[in-house]
């Protein structure tokens, strides 16, 4: 799994002319990632066409430090999957919380517990298999997080 998520980079040329180049990659068609251009901040995506639901996102933050530029680079995956996975692990974790309290209350009470076990173990199944189907969207992306890191590059050393 390898990705490390948040880098840093300095360069000494001026945040304005590292902005100035980021634009003028954003003019050319065939650039295999969209580039959103904010004051300080830019936003790369990967393009419709190699879009996946792995898919990384890029932003990288300059600001000028001791006559220098630094960039804070952030990895992350899509926003709306990522919220999404959030929501079946925050559902699994309550229903497995409220169905492991209801076991117990159903043992203590001498009932039998077995619908409520079996909800607690179908529950932890689901947090199981998010967080692993997130291991695989990972994994899948690391190739996708290369390309992105080599082409802003190559937009820096130009």
């Amino acid at each position: 799994m390898g990705i490390n998520l948040r880098r840093t980079y300095s360069h000494p040329l001026s945040q304005e002319e590292l902005m100035g180049k980021f634009a003028n990659f954003q003019k050319i068609e065939e650039i295999p990632f969209s580039l959103q251009i904010a004051t300080h901040l830019i936003s790369l995506n990967v393009n419709h066409e190699e879009l996946h639901w792995w898919s990384p996102e890029m932003t990288l933050r300059l600001e000028n430090e001791e006559g220098e530029t630094t960039f804070y680079e952030s990895i992350g995956p899509n926003s709306s999957m990522f919220t999404l996975a959030m929501f079946f692990v925050i559902f699994g974790s309550v229903v497995f919380l409220a169905a492991l309290m209801m076991s117990l209350s159903q043992m203590t009470i001498g009932d039998s517990p077995l619908l409520a076990l079996v909800t607690t173990l179908f529950s932890g199944l689901l947090i199981v298999v998010t967080f692993g189907i997130l291991a695989v969207g990972r994994m899948k992306a690391a190739d996708q997080v290369s390309r992105l890191r080599d082409f802003v590059s190559r937009i820096i050393e130009s």
